[in-house]
């Protein structure tokens, strides 16, 4: 037989993330139909945004850094989300890295943001934990932050600069940052 006998069809163009999976419910619903989360970019995608790998390169001298694992932690998830977790692979090993929106960035949260990235870098052994901060231009909100980063022994603080230090329980090195530019680009 030839393949001009066989009934062949060619599948339409479709959505790249055409249904979204709710929770662990094995129920999904259609993209369109929800909203978007501030997370999305650090979500769905293999590359981590440029902004945030270039402050990684630079702080930790991290290359070709990639997501491997992704969750939200707590109970929110999709657009009521206020952080991601995300393990990541570079050349110089792995990297547990917790993302928090601006909004909800004060001191206590980000402790446990902190405890957070140690913890899973402990159980995956990466060698690197991460708190990173998406600001916004002009965000008002870093009060919080600042706070956090004293009580790491940071003085100043400034938005887009990685500060880093090697955590004394664990022996992780563990870095801090407000990303202040565009999220998209964070």
């Amino acid at each position: 037989m030839i393949l001009a006998d066989y009934l062949t069809a060619r599948s339409g163009p479709s959505p790249e993330h055409g249904f979204l999976l709710l929770g662990e419910t094995g129920f999904s619903m259609p993209a369109a139909s929800c909203s978007a989360s501030p997370f999305a970019h650090w979500m769905r995608d293999e590359a981590l945004p440029r902004a945030a790998c270039l402050l990684l390169e630079q702080g930790l001298h991290l290359s070709r850094l990639s997501g491997l694992v992704r969750a939200a932690p707590g109970s929110a998830c999709g657009p009521d989300a206020e952080a991601a977790w995300i393990l990541a692979r570079s050349d110089q090993g792995l990297v547990s890295i917790v993302v928090r929106a601006a909004a909800g960035a004060g001191a206590p949260r980000l402790r446990e943001d902190a405890a957070l990235a140690l913890r899973q870098a402990a159980r995956y052994l990466a060698g690197y934990a991460v708190v990173l901060v998406q600001g916004g231009p002009g965000e008002d909100a870093m009060e919080g932050y600042r706070r956090f980063a004293q009580d790491r022994g940071r003085g100043q603080v400034r938005a887009d600069t990685l500060y880093a230090s090697r955590d004394a329980g664990s022996g992780t090195m563990f870095a801090c940052a407000w990303l202040g530019g565009d999220p998209a680009d964070a």
